[in-house]
């Protein structure tokens, strides 16, 4: 599988689509839509918001998930800060494969993100939780014991 792919003038424009394990080319239901706003083409295709991850300029990849009837039945939008991709999922169970395959970025994203916008008094609740993770206590001096 390619990045998007190649458009020729004239033709209708090509989306990916995850359909029981593989990848395959069709007509993009929201690409050759009429609509000029992307969000309206989505919505005009029959898509409503499903789920998502990240929030817009606070995580450095932000996914929506968009769900209709009829295959492909998810649109993921998958934003990046200077660039968006986009794919589909055929049914309910090919859209869990693929949150499943992009879950662990998604999380180490965000946890990333959260760590390096921390302010210095929440940084000792952070200390804390990835204490408990590591299970590890501190004794009174602030040295870990344990982990």
């Amino acid at each position: 599988m390619s990045n998007s792919p190649d458009h020729e003038p004239g033709q209708p424009r090509q989306g990916w689509v995850l359909k029981a394990g593989e990848w395959i080319l069709i007509e993009d239901p929201v690409m050759n839509r009429p609509e000029d706003e992307v969000t309206a083409a989505i919505k005009a295709a029959g898509y409503s918001s499903w789920t998502g991850a990240g929030h817009e300029y606070l995580t450095p990849l932000k996914l929506t998930v968009w769900s209709r009837p009829g295959e492909p039945s998810f649109l993921f939008d998958l934003e990046g800060p200077e660039h968006s991709e986009w794919v589909y999922a055929a049914t309910l169970p090919d859209a869990l494969v693929l949150l499943n395959q992009l879950a662990p970025t998604l999380q180490a994203l965000v946890i990333t993100d959260q760590i390096a916008q921390a302010e210095p008094k929440t940084m000792s609740v952070l200390a804390d939780v990835l204490d408990k993770l590591h299970d590890r206590r501190r004794d009174k001096n602030g040295l870990i014991h344990g982990g």
